[in-house]
């Protein structure tokens, strides 16, 4: 009966020994399932992680590209507004030309009187 309980026990040793076994390999089954969904998360994340970062960087082209193409733009609007203040300066200003009025109206025959010759020769007699 010794041998049969010595039996007993180890049989039931071993029968705890396969129940904690089986709970082991279940826990690692879990913990193998949980590790490869967050490995699958995290592949997943790092894909969408780096289509946005292209996308951003394509965007951060384009705006670069675009700020490029307006500075060109404003440059040449300088240079535009230059060139038209060169020009500008070279006009006659309004005093200029009511100066030039003034002469003009000056020597303007038309408001002027006229002196025949029998005049001018009768007032050089008078003269001498």
């Amino acid at each position: 009966m010794a041998r049969e309980d010595d039996s007993a026990k180890v049989y039931a040793v071993l029968q705890e020994m396969l129940r904690r076994s089986n709970a082991e390999m279940t826990r690692l089954r879990d913990l193998e399932q949980r590790l490869d969904s967050l490995e699958n998360r995290l592949a997943s994340l790092e894909e969408v992680s780096l289509e946005r970062m292209e996308k951003s960087t394509d965007k951060f082209i384009d705006v670069n590209a675009t700020l490029r193409n307006v500075n060109d733009e404003i440059f040449r609007m300088r240079n535009s507004l230059e060139k038209i203040n060169r020009q500008i300066n070279k006009f006659a200003r309004k005093r200029d030309i009511k100066e030039i009025e003034k002469m003009f109206e000056l020597l303007s025959p038309l408001k002027q009187e006229f002196v025949t010759k029998g005049e001018l020769e009768e007032e050089l007699r008078t003269r001498e």
